[in-house]
């Protein structure tokens, strides 16, 4: 028993896991990664951003191994974006991904969990 654990400690010392609201602050090309876990699944999160000009600042993420795009600016209903857990019938857990602002070189976003009682992020370095 004590050598499986020895086995897969290193495993465990690479994840962080994440709280909600989360911030992140990303130059330009530099990914953000995380896992998510739901119902016994990992979901791959990839997010970076390519583009800034005129107020306007061009998103590419990866969910679930399929890519997208969002171009964001800092007016209220279009600084932010949904991206769902999983598409179930129900009520299901999301996480709302909003554009806070850019410094120069860096971008900050702020990521929200909503109805994810049942979901697990970790940081993936």
């Amino acid at each position: 028993m004590n050598k499986i654990f020895l086995l897969f400690l290193p495993l465990f010392l690479l994840a962080v896991p994440l709280r909600f609201p989360h911030t992140v602050k990303l130059k330009k090309d530099q990914l953000f990664k995380m896992d998510v876990y739901y119902l016994k699944k990992v979901y791959p999160f990839e997010m970076r951003w390519t583009l800034y000009i005129n107020d306007i600042i061009t998103v590419l993420y990866r969910y679930d191994n399929l890519p997208r795009q969002v171009e964001l600016q800092q007016v209220f209903s279009q600084n932010a974006f949904k991206v769902p857990v999983a598409k179930i019938p129900e009520n299901y857990p999301y996480f709302y991904i909003k554009f806070d602002g850019f410094n120069g070189k860096i971008a900050i976003f702020t990521i929200y969990l909503f109805n994810g009682k049942k979901v697990k992020a970790d940081l993936k370095e």
